[in-house]
């Protein structure tokens, strides 16, 4: 029978042998082999993932960088991190400023000055034989190991001694050169919130006011964007206006006392900031007056390189900025069917004011274009500060709307301009369905609350309670609360179309209540109906007691065409603009 190579009874001799010989091995004395001091440490080793075997070529300044460390008597437990700019081999002495980390790895951005750099990177590795240092830590090697606590690169008071870490240390470390090229920044108009896609585009139409919001971006970081630069109608170097790189949003602003008088183009103001905390940057020239005008942007980086030019408006589109020619801005929001006859029926009324004072009035159309309720072509996108700013070219605001007024423009904007001297008369109505909005009005108008009551039954023979809708005839009395101030009387006109519904020659309003520094003005008529529709007699308009703000709680227009309010509201623009605002 074939046996296995090693028979059991020759395998038990030689494990009986081999014990002997341990046996007497250990008691031979032969001690200069096992000396019984402590074998002395052993650094560690670092390495770096980058083994090349020449040169690198150019890259880009965002790297991602990885190494490890071995110890054969021990493990590792954390490492200095550095890297140095113009350098091509580690100084002697060492005099890098290292961090120390238990990372192994990180994403590092050279920082470049120039269009090409090179940077040398070294990690060295720490063994357990060093008792660690807090992450962060700022480490320097000559004249002798110290964290330098406060950073300047001197040991001095409150700096720490490391002397122990040269012993745990990697003498070598592992270094890797890197030549770096700098990539051009870029820059773009901010984009559309709904819909990114788009820029935000200025209205084709502006006053001398007009903001513009950008983001600037660079692949090599975007620490490395240096400024911003900008240019009206052109890109001759002359044009260029520098601006810091954290100024991402700026206005340009013609006061009135640099356009008034003057036509062709005029200096602009670049401000940055928001109302009322705007900062002046300097001066962009070149502005064109009642003429179309084109805003250029650029980026810089650090390496002196510029991002390629954009500019707005894009495209075929058009930026016309109008000179204001007025002390008077009418903001219409408004955009019923009838809208061509209310600007007829203002026109007329403001041309008898003051001995024409206020004719040929400034005008913007906020909901031109708008859908129902929306906010039209005409508003500037960024409300604070380019239509604040907007209306202080101005010395008065009226402003008008239907019975869907814009009150997320208006409260913001008009709170600014008032609580800055702004003179504001405001005439609304509100739509019969509409919840109660004064969390917006009361904001900018001198009111306590608008009135919740829900609106009328739309069964005009069945009385509602708050059914307050002004018939035909009807007359405004004004309040007696003042007597040495009284407004004149306010009359509804008739329908030359007697036959119309009663829908159709109504409007809907809803009480107000002044608050505390406010006083009315007027009030509606009794009714005197059968059935009545509303008790008592409500308030519908209120001035404030700095006799800065009038509001209206109806408007003074047409309706299908029809002068309504045409009895004394001549007469009452005069009362507010001369008696209330000062005009002279």
């Amino acid at each position: 029978m074939k046996r296995s190579w090693m028979e059991p009874e020759l395998t038990g001799l030689i494990l009986i042998g081999l014990a002997v010989f341990l046996i007497l091995a250990g008691s031979s004395g032969c001690t200069e082999h096992y000396p019984n001091k402590p074998i002395e440490n052993a650094p560690p080793k670092t390495f770096l993932w980058l083994f090349p075997d020449s040169a690198l070529a150019h890259t880009v300044s965002r790297q991602q960088l990885r190494w490890w460390g071995e110890d054969a008597d021990g493990f590792v437990i954390g490492y200095l991190f550095s890297f140095a700019p113009r350098i091509t081999v580690l100084p002697n002495p060492d005099t890098l400023g290292y961090v120390y980390t238990t990372r192994t790895d990180t994403t590092i951005l050279f920082p470049l000055t120039t269009s090409t750099e090179t940077f040398l990177v070294v990690v060295r590795a720490v063994d357990n034989t060093f008792k660690g240092l807090p992450v962060g830590a700022i480490v320097r090697l000559s004249p002798s190991p110290y964290w330098d606590k406060n950073g300047n690169g001197i040991n001095d008071a409150g700096d720490v001694g490391l002397p122990e870490l040269l012993r745990s240390l990697d003498r070598d470390g592992a270094r890797q050169r890197f030549p770096i090229k700098n990539s051009p920044p870029s820059v773009g108009f901010l984009k559309d919130p709904a819909d990114p896609l788009k820029t935000i585009q200025q209205p084709e139409t502006t006053y001398t006011v007009a903001s513009f919001s950008w983001v600037g971006s660079d692949p090599d970081g975007d620490q490395t964007l240096a400024a911003y630069r900008i240019a009206l109608n052109g890109t001759d170097s002359a044009k260029w206006l520098n601006l810091p790189s954290n100024i991402t949003m700026v206005t340009l602003l013609v006061p009135r006392s640099v356009s008034d008088g003057v036509t062709g183009a005029v200096e602009a103001e670049v401000h940055s900031g928001t109302f009322p905390n705007m900062r002046l940057q300097g001066r962009l020239p070149g502005l064109r007056l009642d003429a179309t005008n084109v805003l250029y942007l650029q980026a810089q980086d650090v390496a002196g390189d510029y991002s390629p030019i954009v500019r707005l408006p894009e495209g075929n589109r058009i930026w016309y900025v109008r000179k204001p020619k007025s002390r008077l801005l009418v903001i219409s929001d408004y955009q019923k069917s009838d809208s061509v006859f209310v600007r007829i029926f203002y026109r007329q009324a403001f041309a008898q004011v003051a001995g024409g004072a206020l004719a040929g009035y400034d005008e913007l159309n906020i909901r031109s274009g708008a859908p129902i309720g929306g906010k039209g072509v005409l508003v500037p996108p960024i409300l604070n500060p380019a239509f604040v700013q907007t209306l202080k070219l101005y010395d008065y605001v009226f402003w008008y709307t239907d019975q869907f007024p814009s009150l997320s423009v208006a409260q913001f904007p008009l709170f600014l301009y008032t609580a800055t001297g702004g003179r504001v008369l405001y005439s609304t109505e509100f739509a019969s369905t509409v919840t109660d909005p004064r969390g917006t009005l009361v904001d900018f108008a001198p009111l306590d609350s608008v009135s919740t009551i829900p609106l009328p039954n739309p069964n005009p023979s069945v009385p509602s309670l708050g059914d307050t809708r002004v018939p035909k005839n009807f007359v405004l009395w004004p309040d007696s609360s003042l007597s040495s101030n009284i407004y004149p009387t306010l009359v509804f006109d008739s329908l030359s179309v007697q036959s119309e519904p009663i829908a159709n020659h109504t409007f809907f309003l809803r009480p107000i209540y002044r608050r505390a520094d406010a006083r009315y003005i007027y009030r509606l008529q009794p009714d005197e109906r059968v059935p009545i529709r509303y008790t008592g007699r409500p308030y519908l308009a209120v001035v404030d007691d700095a006799k800065r703000f009038v509001f209206l709680g109806l408007p003074l227009h047409s309706l299908n065409g029809t002068l309504r309010g045409g009895k004394g509201v001549s007469a009452f623009l005069s009362k507010v603009f001369v008696d209330e605002f000062g005009l002279r």
